[in-house]
């Protein structure tokens, strides 16, 4: 029978291009409302460099056949973890942190890479395990545990929550029996004090303030507390990104990363904080739709252990700054500011988009 080839065999998804653009611009605007006042534009021209350098890897990956990345998950886990390795000898330190390698001309951040490369890993492992298999699922837990830990270590309880909620999405992806639920809920029971036990004070502190951040209003509670100021002032059409002062005068901390979506609200307003929101929600869309259409396994489990990722990053991140989440840490994909965190999910996004392009009924030669 003669193969027909499709007409638009080469055609993108356009939404997983034009989306993330629009995001990265919208984190270009916060970023210069932040520092607009504080002259910092080192910020926006760095995030500028960072936007360019990240969408040719956007494409770089759209380009290439994502089922060459199959047989690489075993080495991407490798690479993955010898990277943490050397961030817990010989990371840099910074605010009693040690999360980056110090490249001189870049700081590299593992602990975002391994977010790509443990959906690879996850992704590969189970593309030719069609039935549930215990055993299996055990040992990939196992090996799961040991970059969450190092990830705990630096200390970034915010990375490490994210690799779970990959964790989780791609056990939930290879559709277990229901009886395995009931014993990842129990483990999950046993586990949470441990993981209480090891967390340092200041995480505990912003954990437990999260019921009532006024109980210590200049402490702990003091993020949230501002951030919800931020997002509130901004009313319905908010300040203009010249008039945003909770952001501009610093009462906001970390307005750049943790909290640059409070930052867009008070700029933007209601009407521009739904739209953002829109944005994140059709982005997540396309990706967990490019899964039901791809060719195999690999790409199907990529796309939905990656959709689950950005969708608890998103809600996370958005939850936080709006006072319905503790704060963890946890940057907003394609808007806080950081060049490994903008590559790394430009690079993912890039890969779905090649699923996309390599979907069912579509020939390349």
């Amino acid at each position: 029978m003669k193969k027909v080839k499709h007409k638009n065999k080469f055609s993108f998804d356009w939404g997983l291009v034009i989306i993330p653009v629009l995001l990265a611009a919208s984190s270009l605007a916060t970023l210069y409302s932040i520092t607009s006042i504080s002259g910092r534009t080192d910020l926006v021209v760095d995030q500028a460099v960072y936007f360019v350098i990240s969408f040719l890897l956007y494409f770089l990956f759209s380009a290439m056949d994502y089922r060459i990345l199959k047989p690489l998950g075993w080495y991407a886990y490798a690479l993955g973890l010898l990277l943490l390795v050397i961030v817990e000898f010989f990371g840099l330190s910074v605010f009693g942190s040690s999360r980056w390698i110090d490249l001189g001309f870049f700081q590299l951040q593992p602990s975002e890479l391994m977010k790509f490369l443990f959906i690879i890993f996850a992704s590969s492992y189970f593309a030719d395990r069609q039935k549930f298999n215990l055993r299996s699922v055990i040992v990939f837990i196992l090996l799961a545990i040991i970059p969450a830990v190092l990830i705990l270590r630096e200390p970034d309880l915010g990375t490490t929550l994210v690799v779970i909620a990959s964790i989780i999405t791609i056990l939930i992806s290879i559709k277990p029996p229901a009886k395995f639920y009931y014993f990842a809920i129990g483990i999950a029971l046993v586990a949470t004090p441990l993981a209480w036990h090891y967390l340092k004070p200041y995480q505990k502190q912003r954990i437990t303030s999260f019921a009532n951040p006024e109980s210590d209003p200049q402490g702990s509670g003091y993020n949230v507390i501002q951030s919800k100021i931020a997002v509130g002032s901004g009313g319905l059409y908010g300040k203009g990104f010249s008039g945003a002062t909770q952001s501009q005068l610093s009462f906001l901390p970390v307005s750049h990363i943790d909290f640059i979506f409070s930052g867009w609200a008070e700029a933007t307003g209601f009407i521009g904080s739904i739209t953002l929101v829109f944005l994140y929600c059709y982005l997540l869309f396309r990706i967990f739709t490019v899964s039901m259409l791809s060719r195999d396994r690999f790409g199907q489990l990529y796309c939905l252990a990656l959709g689950g990722l950005l969708s608890f990053q998103v809600l996370v991140n958005i939850g936080m700054n709006i006072g319905l989440a503790p704060v963890t840490g946890i940057p907003l994909p394609l808007m806080s500011y950081g060049g490994t965190s903008l590559a790394v999910v430009s690079m993912m996004i890039g890969v779905s988009q090649s699923v996309f392009l390599r979907r069912k009924g579509l020939t390349f030669e």
